[in-house]
């Protein structure tokens, strides 16, 4: 468009510009903000082609909005902020206006836009408070205009001028005269309008003539500021016409000035005439003159005595301070080389001059008007002198002393304001030489602050010097005003202050000769004193300066002036302070421009990595100090707590903060070589959620929706975010009681912003359980895989407790008083908040946030709250409470749980199976089952059917402790809604609706049914196939009954016609739906299905065959095991129970077996250890399963000492290794060696403790006699290796790398690294080693020995003279096994020299018995068959815990290494094989059994009938099958005929 129609086009912008001005839209955001300003840039763009067009067009806008009537004080703000958008593009617009423009355009301009902006300057005068702006606005505009389009503006003055010389009246409309004062003037234009005055100035009225003057006067000024070369070469090069008409000015003016009070209104522009006749001036300097120059050495005279007071008169004293002041700023644009007289006539009035306006005890002051202009004109002053004479600083000591009045101190910082900011002559001195003042101004600065904070009703600074203060000492021009008034002056001091830190740095920061610490403190003084006057909401304008000033003073090449000696530690120091200071303030919200601060902010932030990156070798120097850890803590608070805010803006903003976060962090880490993620834990998150910041477009809630998501992904726990959560909790705690309390009518932003907290405390909270000490890497792989590092009791765990993971919050005891757990509370109870007006408005957005963006390390504790909250409705005795707001809470827990399994968060599949949902389900259906059938109850129903179906999808992530049991209820009470109400109905709604919910219902039982063993209610009597059949047929007729209710319901359809499709649709898909039901349950109980289902294929109705083939064909489909109709279906099912109790993962963890282990009760450990170790003996698995229960011990065990003390699991394991496989070995080595000792005569003596001792006995020779003996004993033991079984060389080979690897993670982190297990024996040379002889002695050899008759070891018992004997050789065994001495005993000392003797010996034995496992096949086939007993025994063991299984699986911080699939194996495998007390196969004694006879094995590994040849040739057959026992408890063989071969037989 803007090729082929540039006129439209450029229309459309500028209407376009119109229409988004304030006083069209209203109040500015910040969006509106950019595009008007984006509109402004296009317009000012378009103007350097197009001038004429956009000229017209905003000309055009300026006179409507000029015209425009407004009511009320917003309006009047919008109007103001409108005139001063277009003013100032307007100026833009002109300032680049192409030189080639046509005539045409000058008229149209002059015509049209100089009437608009006469208009400002001419009415907004001093009534309203924007007219200094505007008129300044104007102003610039107009000076812009006259640059190019002079002679226009001229021929309006000209006009107007000529006009007034034929004028008669008396009070004249000056206005277009004063426009002088505003245009571009060069020299030129100077020349033409001094002669246009010259010509009328006489015609003119006084009115006319006072204006001419005082506009001419500014005219000059606005040439020598924007032309100062050209007024550099008048001096060079005179210009007669110049001078001409400045001599007939002069002489003009002087003549008009016949009283004192006209002398004082033209001695300023006299004086300005006469600088611009350089010649003049040189003549008159001379003694005598000629007779034309008289009045002008005469007015010079006068103006002397004036000054020097001579004159008496007040008026004409300060109309010549003001020329000299004039005459002095004038000479400082001349060149210093071109020697003018003019000089020497400033160097005779200067010293007056200063006399006279720095007089401390008289100040300068023309009336109460005026006071602005007294300012003006003494900085002028001071700012000439210092041009002038640098050096020569007596009035600087008058202004920067604290005793001057105040508007001297005013006066001194803008002076040195200007002086800054406009140096552009060469010869103008710079700032550089006052900057030994800087000490003087910081305690100016420090003091006025201090006033400022103190008047504005803010807490006094901790730090203020003592002062000679300003106060008291007031000056004469303050004598009559109050506080008010003192206390706008100190800030207008202040103000100039801070623009002084803003304008050069440096001026405030020297230091010459201080030390590094006073440098660092004084630094500190000055930041921290700007950083006070940042949060000042009653003054915005300070606040604002001060930001800019400590920007400035933030930029890298500042920051290294702060102190030079130690640039990195007074950075970190200073910057820290004012991040802590200023983020402290943002979170307790106690500024008004938050945003604006927060941008603020974040450039600091930028300037801080600028300077870190410039020295990035040395970044983190001096960065240890705690304030830098609490800036960092804070900082993240601040940034955090802007994400939950309701103005979008702040929170893009706060997001883009993260991203110079992780810069620092980068660039430290860098610094100090370590991961990133050790300086900032969540590098990654803020990473995102930093890039997320740019998506400048997204709506409020899609945004918050990214901030959630995002929140959720923070891991670590910092004290940043904690303390982030704990306060937004608290702000949100006041929220809500104000929402309910003073509820608004509309969703304002103070409802948006506590949406928008709870969604953060929701998606945050997950962190704050986390506040436990996380576990150090792991170091050391054992060589069956990983311990769990944890440390829970062996004993069960309770149902409620979850042990480990992040799920150790879960436990209601330990979290009830936890501010996440006080917040989930608030907001269950929340969901059922009845406020009449904004409660919907409260449980709508708590049930989404919670269902949708609850952070998933919550889902566990929100379940088993959800869980208790349901369980009260069934506490009570009596009827369950039907109301209407427990039903409320009821569909609004079915509405989460379903939001929570359907979105598929990230981390959730983690924490969803950490608390069970089982009770909580039931729990649900048993209320929602006596709603009755209303519409609304219907409603629920199928709502929560719907539920069940998404609980099936994620079954695998969630966890069940008793998932069939579970399943098989829930069947039970969905299938009664199935047919429960839809025929009855009569109205077409409900049917519908019931419709949906038969629907729904199916849907969930087909889901429930996948897979599901049929579990009749245990103890009704009826024998276990009777009742699964019963309960096959229940459910299989009612679902046939559905399939002809479809049928008989679509015969109708077809009648009735249009209204009934959607109807028959619906009931295609129940059809599918009942089908696929039946397929599931016929698949998983084909034996108890199979008789009644299989005479459908032979029904009468065609229908029903039709739908059993349908039936029989999915089964088919979905694989269904037939096997399971198999005779050995019982012994098959056994069989894969032991395989899954020896299953192992890919770690060598055994999931199934650890977990029973665990939550066994201890009365019937001994049998458990029978158990598994037989079992995974039959598997040749012991040594796993050794090795990880050893490991576990161990890893409990305080220390060496109390090693297999104790009466746990894994000592009972030992105990029954040794006792099984120890047996044959004992007997070989201690039989002989005991009989030698039973047949020691009658007289010989074992007996060592003098207190027992026989009269004829002699302690000496009883001590012989029983080291005789042990001696004799323990060279038998030590010789005895190569006769040591090889299963228990593998028991002890295996405790000894249990107890290395255990002692090798508590080695230092050094050996770690290293990881060998050498490191550990040689640190530990006893201990590893000195565990396997402990253990073996303490359960293996000592026992035997003690009471060797009860081991079967003699036919008898020993007489009690020989077991006294006995018991002590076992104690002094031990002691060597120990690697201990006696010390308690008294009379066991004597032989601790024997004990140490033999440590070595010892040691050696133990080192051969356990160094080395033997090959497998030499080993684990001793017990190769497994007995029923002990099958029955872990059948009965598992189905008693498993429910405890299920949870420490859950619980358990493996589990998802292992997965779920072992546990659901399992639980159907019971599911299938029933409650143990059921007689499993009718024909069969087995549950009468024997269950603790294990005599047969025994039997058979005494005899070591395994190594044996012929039976390993007959195991190899697989012709014999074992299963049940005699009457006597002895196994029974079956012989398989069938698998014998008969051409094998010989």
């Amino acid at each position: 468009m803007a090729a082929h129609k540039p006129v439209e086009w450029v229309q459309a912008v500028i209407t376009r510009f119109d229409e988004q001005l304030p006083i069209k839209v209203g109040h500015q955001n910040t969006h509106s903000k950019v595009s008007t300003e984006h509109n402004k840039e296009c317009l000012i763009n378009i103007s350097k082609y197009k001038f004429s067009l956009v000229i017209s067009g905003l000309t055009s806008i300026l006179k409507n909005v000029n015209n425009m009537r407004i009511f009320g004080e917003a309006s009047e703000k919008n109007l103001y902020l409108s005139q001063l958008i277009i003013l100032d593009t307007l100026d833009k617009c002109l300032a680049g206006q192409p030189k080639d423009c046509l005539r045409l355009d000058e008229t149209m301009l002059v015509k049209q836009l100089l009437p608009e902006i006469c208009h400002f300057i001419h009415t907004y005068r001093d009534g309203n408070q924007h007219a200094a702006e505007l008129r300044a606005s104007a102003s610039a505009v107009l000076f812009s205009l006259s640059c190019n389009n002079f002679n226009a503006v001229f021929s309006r003055i000209a006009t107007r001028l000529q006009e007034l010389t034929v004028c008669s009246e008396d009070n004249v409309d000056v206005h277009d005269i004063e426009l002088m004062q505003y245009i571009n003037v060069d020299c030129s234009k100077l020349k033409k309008l001094l002669q246009e005055t010259v010509l009328k100035f006489r015609a003119l009225k006084k009115p006319a003539q006072l204006t001419v003057i005082n506009s001419l006067e500014k005219a000059f000024w606005n040439w020598v500021e924007n032309y100062p070369d050209e007024f550099t070469m008048l001096y060079q090069r005179p210009q007669a016409d110049m001078a001409e008409a400045a001599e007939k000015l002069f002489d003009l003016v002087d003549s008009f000035a016949e009283s004192a009070k006209r002398k004082a209104a033209v001695w300023p522009l006299q004086i300005i005439l006469l600088v611009l006749c350089p010649e003049i001036t040189h003549t008159i300097s001379k003694d005598t003159v000629e007779d034309s120059k008289a009045n002008k050495k005469q007015f010079l005279d006068n103006l002397r005595k004036a000054l020097a007071g001579q004159g008496g008169n007040k008026q004409l004293m300060e109309s010549a301070a003001v020329a000299c002041v004039k005459l002095c700023k004038a000479s400082t644009y001349i060149n210093w080389e071109d020697h003018s007289t003019i000089f020497l006539l400033v160097q005779s009035i200067v010293m007056d001059l200063k006399a006279m306006l720095f007089n401390p005890a008289k100040p300068f002051f023309r009336g109460t008007g005026s006071q602005n202009a007294d300012v003006e004109l003494m900085t002028d002053c001071f700012v000439s002198c210092f041009r002038i004479n640098p050096h020569n600083n007596q009035h600087f000591k008058v202004c920067l002393a604290s005793s001057s009045p105040s508007t001297f101190h005013f006066v001194l910082v803008n002076s040195l304001h200007r002086i800054i900011t406009n140096s552009h002559l060469d010869w103008w001195p710079k700032i550089d030489t006052v900057y030994c003042y800087s000490a003087e101004l910081r305690f100016m600065f420090s003091d006025t602050k201090s006033r400022v904070i103190q008047a504005a009703g803010a807490h006094p600074p901790v730090r203020i010097t003592p002062s000679l203060t300003f106060i008291g000492k007031k000056s004469t021009s303050l004598k009559s005003k109050d506080k008010a008034t003192d206390l706008d002056t100190n800030k207008c001091l202040l103000l100039a202050l801070v623009k002084l830190i803003h304008a050069d740095p440096k001026l405030l920061l020297h230091n010459p000769v201080r030390q590094a610490p006073e440098t660092q403190s004084s630094t500190a003084e000055l930041i921290i004193g700007l950083v006070q006057l940042v949060p000042l909401n009653s003054t915005t304008q300070l606040s604002q300066e001060a930001m800019e000033a400590l920007l400035v003073l933030h930029q890298p090449e500042a920051i290294e002036l702060w102190n030079p000696d130690a640039p990195m530690e007074t950075f970190w120091d200073i910057s820290s302070q004012v991040l802590f200071k200023i983020c402290r303030k943002l979170i307790d919200q106690q500024m008004m421009n938050g945003t604006e601060v927060l941008k603020w902010l974040r450039e600091i932030l930028i300037c801080r990595n600028k300077f870190l990156l410039k020295n990035k070798e040395c970044a983190t120097m001096g960065g240890g100090i705690p304030i830098c850890r609490q800036a960092q803590t804070k900082l993240e608070v601040c940034l955090y707590m802007f994400l939950w805010s309701p103005d979008t803006e702040a929170v893009l903003v706060a997001m883009s903060c993260f991203r110079h976060l992780c810069e620092e962090a980068d660039i430290r880490s860098a610094a100090d070589e370590v991961p990133v993620q050790n300086i900032l834990p969540n590098y990654a998150t803020f990473s995102e959620l930093a890039s997320v910041s740019t998506m400048m477009g997204t709506g409020r809630s899609s945004l918050q929706k990214r901030v959630m998501a995002l929140l959720r992904r923070i891991e670590h726990p910092t004290p940043g975010n904690m303390e982030a959560w704990e306060d937004t909790y608290t702000k949100w705690d006041q929220a809500t009681k104000q929402i309910l309390n003073f509820p608004k009518n509309k969703a304002d932003d103070g409802q948006q912003e506590w949406i928008n907290m709870t969604g953060f405390l929701c998606a945050l909270g997950g962190v704050c359980l986390q506040q436990r000490s996380t576990p150090g890497p792991a170091t050391y792989s054992p060589p069956m895989g990983p311990l769990n590092e944890r440390k829970p009791s062996m004993i069960s765990v309770a149902p409620c407790d979850m042990s480990g993971g992040a799920a150790s919050s879960c436990s209601l005891s330990a979290s009830s008083e936890t501010p996440v757990s006080r917040f989930l509370d608030r907001l269950l109870a929340l969901l059922v908040c009845g406020h009449d007006r904004v409660g919907l408005h409260v449980r709508t957005n708590v049930k989404d946030l919670l269902g949708l963006e609850l952070s998933p390390a919550l889902y566990p504790m929100l379940f088993n709250k959800l869980k208790n909250s349901i369980g009260k409705f069934f506490d009570t005795q009596g009827p369950v409470p039907i109301n209407d707001i427990n039903t409320q809470f009821v569909e609004q827990t079915i509405a989460i749980m379903k939001n929570l399994l359907d979105s598929h968060t990230e981390g959730s599949s983690e924490h969803l199976g950490q608390a069970s949902i089982e009770t909580m389900m039931l729990n649900l259906v048993r209320y929602v089952r006596i709603l009755g059938n209303v519409v609304h109850a219907i409603q629920i129903k199928t709502k929560l059917c719907q539920l069940v179906e998404v609980m099936m999808e994620r079954r695998d992530d969630l966890s069940f402790c008793q998932e069939m049991k579970f399943r098989n209820k829930m069947v039970e009470y969905l299938t009664d809604w199935v047919m429960g109400t839809s025929n009855q109905a009569a109205d077409d709604d409900i049917k519908c609706l019931t419709r949906d919910l038969d629907q729904a219902s199916m849907e969930a039982v087909v889901s429930l049914l996948a897979g599901l063993p049929l579990q009749p209610e245990e103890g009704d009597g009826v024998e276990l196939m009777e009742a699964k059949s019963q309960l096959f047929l229940k459910y299989f007729t009612l679902f046939m009954n559905l399939l002809n209710d479809c049928s008989e319901v679509e015969d109708e359809g077809q009648t009735a016609g249009g209204r009934k499709r959607g109807m028959s649709r619906r009931l295609a898909s129940l059809r599918h739906c009942t089908v696929l039901a039946m397929s599931n349950l016929l698949n998983a109980n084909v034996d108890s299905g199979l008789m009644h289902s299989i005479g459908l294929g032979y029904h009468k109705d065609l229908q029903t065959r039709a739908t059993f083939m349908e039936v029989l064909t999915k089964i088919l489909q979905q694989g269904t095991e037939f096997d399971t109709l198999a005779e050995t279906v019982l012994a098959d099912r056994f069989e894969r129970l032991v395989e899954l109790v020896t299953m192992m993962g890919d770690q060598g963890e055994l999931p199934i077996a650890m977990a029973l282990a665990n939550v066994v009760p201890g009365s019937q450990w001994d049998e458990l250890a029978r158990v598994l170790v037989t079992l995974f003996d039959s598997r040749h698995l012991l040594y796993q399963l050794l090795w990880n229960m050893f490991s576990k011990e161990v890893e409990l065990a305080d220390s060496m000492q109390t090693l297999f003390r104790g009466n746990s699991l894994a000592s009972k394991i030992m105990t029954f290794c040794f006792k099984v496989y120890g047996a044959a070995y004992l007997q070989k080595l201690l039989e002989p060696l005991l009989r030698g000792v039973i047949t020691t005569p009658e007289h010989i003596s074992f007996e060592v403790d003098p207190t027992r001792l026989e009269p004829e006995e002699n302690l000496k020779e009883n001590q012989g006699n029983l080291l005789q003996i042990t001696e004799r004993f323990f060279q038998a033991i030590i010789g005895s290796s190569n006769e040591f079984p090889p299963q228990l060389r593998s028991v002890c080979h295996c405790l000894y790398q249990a107890t290395c690897h255990s002692l090798l993670n508590k080695a230092t982190v050094k050996e770690k690294k290293e990881n060998k297990k050498s490191v550990v024996s040689q640190r530990f040379p006893q201990n590893s080693i000195g565990a396997v002889g402990s253990a073996m002695f303490l359960r293996f050899v000592n026992p035997a020995i003690v009471s060797p008759y009860e081991a079967g070891i003699l036919d008898k018992k020993p007489t009690p003279r020989i077991e006294r004997g006995l018991k002590l050789m076992s104690k002094i065994l031990q002691s060597i096994a120990n690697h201990v001495l006696f010390t308690k005993e008294e009379h066991m000392r004597p032989f601790n020299d024997f004990v140490k003797s033999n440590f070595d010996a010892a040691r050696r034995f133990f080192l051969d018995i356990a160094s080395d496992s033997p090959p497998s096949d030499s080993v684990n086939h001793s017990l190769s068959f497994i007995s029923d007993g002990n099958v029955l025994a872990l059948h009965r063991l598992l189905w008693n815990n498993q429910e405890r299984i299920g949870q420490y699986l859950s619980s358990n911080r493996d589990h998802k290494a292992v997965g779920r699939r072992p546990f659901d194996k399992m639980a159907t495998l019971l599911a299938y094989l029933g409650p143990p007390e059921h007689k499993p196969v009718a024909d069969t004694h087995w549950s009468s059994l024997n269950l603790t006879s294990s005599k047969f094995e025994e039997f058979m590994t005494r005899h070591q009938v395994h190594e044996k040849e012929e039976f390993k040739a007959l195991k190899t057959l697989n012709i014999f099958y074992q299963a049940g026992t005699s009457k006597n408890g002895n196994p029974v063989f079956y012989y398989v005929a069938r698998r014998q071969s008969s051409a094998s037989t010989d």
